[in-house]
């Protein structure tokens, strides 16, 4: 916990004017005006000097605070007001002044006293604002107000919440829809299958840390396909492959390697043009290159946040988190979501009206552009809330977004109009005959929106 005072204020001007309505001057320690001239006070109502008594507490006094109140939660960054609102007997503003404030963090078992942070009076009221920067272990802050000692019965315990924190999770990047295996388009091999390819233990260990600590490289590389020394993870024996068609046993037939990267690149150039022409063909060659991994460029990323089916996205995960906020009464106590969502986008939908990104070329003019062919349909995403500033009843906030896709086809995917592109055949024949390795495609990116704890999904649609 800390404080919000800014520490020395030093302000030199030829001329400085202070204007308002009401301006005060408090100060614990002595205050002096010099002036090098005349010093000039004027009063449309005359001008009034009274001696600040000092405030002293008797050493008898049983006045004692009865009742703390403060927020139900606080999040690590922000500035919050604690007041002690009720008193065993009547006290002037004058004395309140001398109310004591601590914290403890274990339930009143260690009290220590605030050394920061600013205190006012007002009305009877006592209050204290403090700047919570707490240390992203402890769960829950308690506060208390007194005058000689904490009474542990007075007090006011808020829920800490520590930025950033997930807010939604669609599927893990890797595995395949029910979250119990390796995906289907991210299986490769030459023609013999085995299942499963992970273990159970396997899938649970990484899907808990993926939600609690993003996807490691190094130690998640055998969902990416880049873990060294990896063996094949085929899905498909050759008869099935094989058995999807004529056209699929005349290019395996036809074409070594080189030949079958051949008919790919030459698809790709109808399908991507300008700077995501230069995309397909970097993922082309890293495909080639059969390392696996995780695949990143800017320029791709851009044109996927800038696509209308994300921007719409983006403003769904926005309602969705106003909503949450309204429900809570301007908390963010209900903000965080941490369950993985496995299973069908069908389901899926019945719960997040907003769906996922998808780019598929019969949707908002994708045909030639370049992002059907590179991602089509995004896989997974997760979102993560980065920085929550309230003023009042408004407040700004601050996500991430993670887009999850897989650089890889699968049967299904041949039994649609695929398999009559040449270009089609030869990636999956790449990937599924030839053991070259499909690979994780990630789009990041973070955006801001503002709100006021009043409005929820249905008034900022309203608005719209």
């Amino acid at each position: 916990m800390g404080d919000n005072s800014t520490g020395n204020l030093v302000i030199v001007a030829k001329n400085y004017t202070e204007n308002g309505e009401k301006v005060r001057w408090n100060s614990a320690g002595e205050t002096a005006l010099q002036s090098g001239k005349r010093i000039n006070i004027h009063g449309k109502q005359g001008v009034s000097f009274h001696k600040n008594d000092p405030v002293v507490l008797n050493a008898g006094t049983t006045i004692k605070v009865l009742k703390v109140e403060g927020p139900k939660s606080v999040v690590n960054g922000n500035t919050y007001e604690f007041k002690a609102t009720s008193f065993s007997e009547q006290v002037p503003d004058n004395q309140l002044r001398l109310v004591s404030w601590a914290f403890s963090f274990d339930g009143g078992k260690t009290i220590t006293p605030f050394k920061t942070g600013t205190t006012r009076v007002e009305k009877g009221v006592a209050y204290k604002s403090i700047t919570v920067d707490g240390n992203t272990v402890d769960q829950e802050v308690s506060v208390y107000a007194f005058f000689r000692k904490p009474d542990t019965k007075v007090v006011t315990t808020t829920k800490i919440i520590y930025l950033p924190l997930v807010v939604d999770v669609y599927r893990t990047p890797g595995l395949n829809e029910d979250g119990t295996d390796i995906a289907n388009d991210m299986a490769f091999g030459k023609g013999v299958a085995k299942r499963p390819v992970y273990t159970k233990g396997e899938v649970d260990a990484y899907k808990n840390s993926y939600v609690n600590d993003g996807f490691d490289v190094i130690k998640d590389a055998k969902y990416a396909n880049a873990a060294s020394g990896a063996t094949y993870s085929a899905i498909y024996n050759e008869k099935q492959i094989l058995d999807t068609g004529y056209l699929m046993q005349l290019s395996n037939a036809a074409g070594n390697d080189d030949a079958l990267f051949l008919d790919f690149r030459v698809m790709v150039e109808t399908m991507a043009r300008g700077d995501l022409n230069d995309n397909i063909k970097a993922m082309i060659n890293k495909f080639q290159k059969n390392e696996g991994g995780v695949y990143e460029n800017a320029k791709l990323t851009a044109a996927a946040q800038a696509n209308p089916s994300t921007q719409r996205f983006c403003m769904g995960i926005e309602d969705e988190m106003a909503e949450r906020i309204k429900k809570a009464g301007g908390e963010l106590i209900t903000m965080e979501d941490k369950k993985v969502y496995s299973g069908s986008e069908a389901g899926y939908k019945t719960s997040h009206p907003y769906g996922h990104p998808s780019y598929p070329y019969s949707r908002d003019y994708n045909l030639l552009k370049g992002l059907t062919i590179a991602v089509n349909d995004v896989w997974s995403y997760k979102v993560t809330l980065l920085s929550f500033k309230q003023t009042g009843d408004t407040y700004k906030a601050r996500y991430e977004v993670q887009l999850w896709d897989h650089f890889g086809l699968d049967l299904p995917d041949m039994e649609k109009f695929y398999s009559w592109g040449a270009g089609f055949r030869a990636w999956f024949l790449l990937q599924h005959l030839r053991g070259y390795r499909p690979f994780l495609t990630k789009m990041q990116f973070t955006k801001e929106f503002s709100g006021n704890i009043h409005e929820g999904a249905q008034e900022r649609k309203n608005k719209r």
